[in-house]
């Protein structure tokens, strides 16, 4: 079928995912080597992850491929720069205090690499590659140890690329969590990292993190790809008409759902998955369904701020 939709039942538990979730199952496979086991053995050359405009015919394997990109380049994996494996070496890979204290846990940093740099006082957030091998990195980012207000006195960047790549090809978080998204039949998506490392310290595998409140196409495409439901997360002061804006983008092609905090439970800039787990369950409860009258609620908005944009 086009989904590729599976149901695995044994004495200990029951898995729901896709095709993809049943080889890493049975064969004991990490996400990648499945896909490449399905390619081998339906006979499909394996090209590695590609965004290319150009039109392709179908395959039991383009789930991840249902969205064209509107970009005119095409980034292809073997491309791209993989991270060599020494730059571990360069920062301790120990869990910062403050976010021991704001609550992530140890077992969280170490399946995500976290570690601290002495030299730019930065926390270390190495990215996976969404689809590649567990240790193939693509990129660094460091998060100052200061607070958010004392970034913004000081007037320090709170994120830092270290190792920088173009971050429109990946999610954060995606490596790491497939199969329980597969699994829970969803999928949640923040802006920043550390909402990602927060939900999974406290046993919510679901994350991923665009490293922004605005989705590239790529990004879409791959989400769709995914064949499950789509949670969007953003931030407090992020406006309702631009959470709307992000769900348009999944309309009609997956059933997309926002969580909205109408109750003020969250501080002003503070994600979802920065409150205590009672409070996040109750705003997860209450998502909103991105639905027809939803879709007409922000094409009339869309209209209006067109209006008395063209006045």
């Amino acid at each position: 079928s086009e989904t590729l939709k599976t149901i695995i039942y044994s004495k200990e538990e029951t898995i729901r995912g896709n095709l993809y979730t049943l080889v890493m199952y049975i064969k004991n496979y990490k996400f990648i080597e499945a896909l490449k086991y399905l390619h081998k053995e339906l006979g499909i050359q394996y090209t590695g992850y590609k965004i290319n405009k150009e039109e392709k015919k179908e395959n039991p394997l383009d789930i991840f491929l249902k969205v064209k990109p509107k970009r005119k380049n095409k980034i292809d994996v073997k491309d791209i720069q993989f991270l060599d494996q020494e730059f571990i070496s360069d920062y301790v890979p120990n869990l910062h205090i403050s976010w021991l204290k704001e609550g992530i846990i140890s077992k969280t940093a170490r399946r995500f690499n976290i570690g601290y740099d002495y030299n730019s006082k930065r926390i270390i957030i190495p990215h996976r590659f969404w689809c590649g091998e567990d240790n193939e990195y693509i990129g660094i980012m460091g998060r100052s140890i200061l607070t958010s207000l004392q970034c913004e006195v000081l007037d320090i960047p709170k994120y830092y690329p270290l190792k920088a790549y173009p971050k429109s090809i990946n999610l954060y978080g995606l490596q790491e969590n497939y199969k329980s998204i597969q699994e829970a039949g969803y999928v949640t998506v923040y802006e920043a990292e550390k909402s990602v490392l927060k939900r999974h310290s406290r046993l919510d595998e679901t994350g991923v993190s665009v490293c922004s409140h605005d989705l590239s196409d790529e990004q879409v495409k791959i989400l769709i790809g995914l064949d499950v439901d789509i949670v969007i997360a953003w931030d407090k002061d992020i406006s309702l008409y631009h959470i709307r804006q992000t769900c348009e983008k999944f309309y009609g092609i997956r059933d997309v759902y926002y969580i909205y905090d109408k109750w003020d439970l969250l501080l002003e800039k503070d994600s979802p998955a920065d409150a205590p787990n009672k409070i996040y369950n109750f705003l997860l409860k209450h998502k909103i369904k991105y639905d027809e009258k939803e879709h007409f609620s922000f094409l009339k908005e869309k209209g209006e701020r067109e209006y008395k944009k063209a006045r």
